[in-house]
């Protein structure tokens, strides 16, 4: 296991460079930057040549670049270009704002999928699987941005029961007011989370109510409660346990849409304001911090795989 810990994190840091280094390039190649976002008419040439050069923008690609990766290494991710802050402070400030959005909406859909996928699998063809996979296929089909405007528009603009935006009302900080807040943009995460999990263990329920195994069980006169309880829930739930690693980086960066939208201030808004204004460094800072999450997360799933069924063997771990 220590072997196997110790290969993946030598290939992970090489791969984080190359991933910054790719998008770097890609976002330098731009035919903006983040001085046309602010530039007015009657700014002149040289006016715009001087803002380049006080921000660095006129140095070569790879200087551009050192520069930002040695600041990585040292934890520091430069400052906006927008708002002169520092990237990492305010990460710490929004980091904690998408996790407290993302991670109950997440957990809520993961509970209601495991549910209904087994009752689903378990009931398959029949009406109960027909109403269920038939609302799975319409919540995938339906995007998010439209039923988060959806949820805007009745919950909190015709129903008004609801606040439409924000984290908190202005003057409060309560915790009974954030959970107004949280209601909205918490639903759309759900229906967003949930269809996809709830397919995932419906197909996999299925899957084992064909396995020889079942066939055994019901051989010695076992119920279909006893079957479920004790076996196919255990096989089905087993490849979930690796989800929860793998939903890391959704827990920062996986709210893009819905935080944009409802103005909550996280990870996902802080990452679209940037883009919107060339702000190069928030960019590649989001960036870096996604795929890192990424390749971490993948990493617990493998883990988590292992250490939840003995009998599975991690390539390299025994080496």
């Amino acid at each position: 296991m220590l072997s196997y810990l110790v290969r993946r994190l030598l290939v992970a840091v090489p791969l984080l460079l190359l991933i910054s280094f790719v998008v770097f390039g890609i976002m330098h190649l731009l035919p903006y930057d983040v001085i046309d976002s602010f530039a007015t008419p009657d700014m002149d040439r040289e006016a715009l040549e001087a803002l380049r050069e006080r921000y660095g923008l006129n140095d070569p690609f790879l200087v551009q670049y050192g520069r930002w990766i040695l600041g990585v290494l040292q934890g520091d991710f430069g400052y906006s270009l927008i708002s002169r802050h520092s990237i990492a402070d305010d990460l710490l400030t929004k980091i904690p704002n998408s996790i407290s959005l993302v991670l109950p909406a997440y957990l809520i859909a993961l509970v209601l999928a495991i549910t209904l996928g087994l009752v689903a699998g378990a009931n398959r063809g029949r009406i109960t699987d027909t109403v269920i996979d038939t609302s799975n296929a319409l919540f995938i089909s339906m995007p998010p941005f439209w039923f988060a405007l959806l949820v805007m528009y009745f919950l909190g603009f015709q129903l008004r029961l609801f606040p439409i935006i924000g984290m908190h009302s202005v003057g409060r900080t309560d915790f009974p007011d954030f959970l107004q807040h949280l209601v909205m943009p918490g639903l759309v995460l759900i229906v967003a989370f949930y269809p996809d999990m709830s397919r995932y263990v419906r197909s996999s329920t299925i899957t084992q109510l064909n396995e020889d195994y079942v066939m055994v069980q019901r051989a010695f006169g076992a119920s279909k409660r006893e079957i479920f309880a004790g076996h196919i829930s255990r096989h089905v739930l087993l490849p979930v346990i690796t989800q929860l690693g793998l939903a890391l980086p959704m827990l920062v960066t996986g709210a893009l849409i819905t935080e944009t939208i409802f103005a909550w201030p996280g990870v996902g808004k802080y990452f679209a304001d940037a883009i919107n204004n060339f702000d190069y460094p928030v960019v590649m800072a989001v960036l870096l911090l996604s795929a890192a999450l990424v390749i971490i997360g993948n990493l617990l799933a493998d883990i988590s795989y292992r250490l939840a069924d003995p009998r599975v063997r991690l390539k390299g771990a025994a080496a």
